[in-house]
């Protein structure tokens, strides 16, 4: 069973660096998607060969992953995560998601990312949404992703983060109808 994947959640893996990059050009900046793809390039390309392969993809996730793993057993729990995301986060926002009744972000993310229903996520677990992207990205199949095809990607998940933005809009305005009736 596939499940979306919270912005929140994705922000702990960030194995793609997309957070920063797609909310540059959702937010109307110049360059958009390109300028997205042109960040992409410049943060993973380490060999400065012009394309990103999936190694390069996926090499900033280890550390990531280390620094989430408090206690350094190969694993992530809700715990470990939680404890990362807040450390990423406002304390004021982390409260408004208290106050709002949001899921705890940990256990979000384990569920998320637990693909053999251990209770916690491996570094295999965890970098596979990347590779999931990272082949989504490559459209051409030869194992390098680059900056045309960085570029059509990020430009299909702008638009998937606009329809998505817009859904949630529309949601909590019929939320905030529905008492009035």
């Amino acid at each position: 069973m596939q499940r979306a994947i919270p912005l929140a959640v994705l922000a702990l893996c960030s194995g793609f660096a997309a957070q920063g990059v797609l909310a540059q050009a959702q937010q109307g900046q110049a360059g958009g998607a390109e300028a997205a793809a042109e960040a992409f390039m410049q943060k993973l390309d380490a060999d400065g060969s012009g394309g990103i392969s999936l190694e390069e993809a996926t090499a900033p996730q280890m550390e990531q992953f280390k620094q989430n793993d408090a206690d350094g057993d190969g694993f992530i729990t809700p715990d470990e995560a939680s404890a990362a995301f807040a450390e990423q986060v406002p304390p004021e926002m982390m409260e408004a998601m208290k106050e709002r009744g949001m899921p705890n972000p940990g256990k979000t993310f384990v569920e998320n990312l637990d693909q053999d229903g251990d209770g916690k996520v491996s570094l295999e677990e965890f970098e596979q949404p990347t590779k999931e992207s990272f082949a989504a990205m490559d459209t051409n199949d030869d194992g390098i992703a680059d900056a045309e095809e960085a570029a059509a990607y990020f430009e299909q998940m702008q638009a998937k983060m606009q329809e998505r933005m817009q859904q949630m809009q529309q949601q909590m305005q019929q939320q905030q109808q529905a008492p009035a009736q």
